[in-house]
């Protein structure tokens, strides 16, 4: 008797412990920080930025999700069946997923973010262009999409932000000043809104019913809003944040073992050049633009950064293979080769002649802006590479604020561009210079798009590769943006005392992270 008294205590103080963990578990709160205000956008069909698709797979969730691995997995969705010849997907919505009001999550949401997404006209429109999706809605819980080509990588697509669902009413009610206050959305993702400080933080509260809300110990997200690297840093080294995508370059060499994070980056670092009415002349004429990309010293950037990036002779990064283990890279044709710098600075200065320039003469003044201290420090020696090698000592460096917004205006000659892959299919790194209304260079060509869509229509890994080199070749010529490097992504994160951070195409998600024991 005395046994089972005794082992009866011991269960119940284990059940206690248990308990009691689960329950410390579930009171995380996490301080984050990364993007300013302009960059926090919380409507899924106008998002751009890294933080806003970040910050809104938080709060929405689409038919599929990233899993706690980085993988896809179904979120919204409770089934799939797709076709034999693979154009016909059919879903069945989740009973249980429910906006934050406590009303069903239904298939005429998916048709609104669709359609919003289409209205927007902004650069992840080519989502619905490259995959032609149409909607066919069977009733509130079933619905029909239909391709008009097989499409393997749907998941992906469909697993991005800008795919998920809108309330058509709130969409409505608020118009432009959709998602720009708690009160101004609703919320079908593990998370919602309850405070927008402007300028300052955003707040994020679990969702106890959501439907997975049990297995999520985050219970709240305060995002902080800056773009100082500096006080990013010193915020996470007296331990006010436990996460941030800021890291000032000069100071990570002293992170290293303090909480600096490196993992592959499936992104490229580019020099672009705007050959739009805004642009100076001289680079609209590619001679130029060749030559510019030629004369650069790829390797002492690399140097520079000391981030374990990689040059990049191709516009594509690597980190996609065929069956016999060759990567993409190594099939398309490389713009220069890396191993013979001084025949590349031979013909640039052939090139920079042949367009009226020899030696640099009469070349006119060009402004090359940046947005970061690091970024800047790159540029500097970018333009001093032009100095030493093609006597162009007329391009001024400088690190602008609001630079996405001067970028996109044109108010620019030159400037720092980079391309973070937000699904993992090849199609995505060549729409970003798909059509002029995708890429700042302002720059469009109707057979590099023929090449482009007819790549995304391939039934074959072997024909998608030929039409994406054609999209390589046609770049290596143009050059409307110049590839520099293949990025590391980097993050400051307190790993000491957490597990489970999801980092995935230059996106963060804390959905799954838990306190180490």
């Amino acid at each position: 008797m005395k046994n089972w008294k005794k082992m009866l205590l011991v269960g119940l103080a284990m059940l206690f412990v248990t308990a009691t963990a689960a329950f410390a578990g579930n009171k995380i709160e996490l301080n984050v920080a990364g993007g300013d205000e302009d960059s926090m956008t919380l409507d899924t069909g106008a998002v751009k930025s890294m933080l806003g698709i970040s910050a809104c797979r938080h709060l929405y969730e689409g038919l599929y999700k990233l899993g706690p691995d980085g993988e896809i997995v179904l979120g919204q969705a409770e089934s799939v069946d797709v076709s034999e010849d693979g154009m016909t997907w059919t879903f069945k919505i989740r009973d249980d997923a429910v906006w934050s009001d406590g009303k069903p999550v239904t298939t005429a949401d998916f048709v609104c973010g669709w359609i919003h997404l289409a209205e927007q006209d902004g650069p992840f429109k080519t989502l619905q262009d490259s995959t032609s999706v149409s909607l066919d809605v069977v009733d509130d819980k079933n619905m029909v999409m239909r391709l008009a080509y097989p499409c393997k990588f749907l998941p992906e697509v469909l697993a991005f932000v800008p795919t998920y669902p809108i309330r058509e009413d709130y969409l409505d009610m608020y118009g432009s000043s959709y998602a720009t206050d708690p009160e101004k959305a609703v919320y079908n993702g593990p998370y919602e809104m309850t405070e927008w400080k402007h300028g300052e933080k955003v707040v994020m509260q679990r969702r106890e019913d959501y439907y997975d809300s049990a297995n999520i110990s985050v219970k709240a997200i305060n995002w902080n809003l800056t773009n100082n690297e500096y006080d990013a840093l010193e915020a996470f080294e007296r331990g006010e944040l436990d996460f941030s995508d800021l890291c000032p370059e000069d100071e990570m060499a002293r992170m290293q073992d303090a909480g600096l994070c490196y993992t592959p980056g499936s992104n490229n670092y580019c020099v672009m050049f705007n050959n739009g009415e805004n642009g100076n002349d001289v680079l609209k004429d590619a001679r130029v633009r060749k030559a510019l990309s030629l004369a650069i010293d790829r390797e002492h950037l690399v140097e520079i950064s000391g981030l374990n990036d990689m040059v990049l002779s191709t516009f594509m990064c690597t980190g996609f293979t065929d069956e016999n283990g060759r990567d993409y890279t190594e099939y398309a044709p490389s713009w220069f080769d890396p191993d013979d710098y001084e025949a590349n600075c031979e013909e640039a200065r052939d090139l920079l002649a042949q367009a009226g320039y020899p030696d640099g003469a009469g070349f006119p003044e060009l402004i090359y802006i940046t947005n970061t201290n690091g970024r800047k420090e790159v540029a500097e020696a970018v333009a001093y590479d032009w100095e030493k090698q093609l006597g162009i000592g007329s391009v001024d460096v400088y690190k602008v604020e609001n630079f996405f917004e001067a970028r996109a205006a044109g108010d620019y000659d030159i400037a720092y561009f980079g391309w973070i892959m937000d699904y993992m299919d090849l199609s995505n790194m060549y729409c970003s210079m798909e059509a002029m209304a995708a890429n700042d260079a302002f720059w469009e060509n109707d057979d590099y798009k023929e090449e482009f869509y007819a790549g995304v229509r391939s039934l074959t890994q072997e024909e998608q590769w030929e039409h994406y080199a054609e999209c390589e070749r046609i770049l290596a010529e143009e050059v409307p943006a110049a590839p520099l490097l293949q990025k590391m992504d980097y993050y400051l994160f307190d790993d000491t005392v957490y597990d489970g951070l999801v980092f995935n195409c230059g996106c963060y998600v804390f959905t799954y992270i838990t306190e180490k024991t």
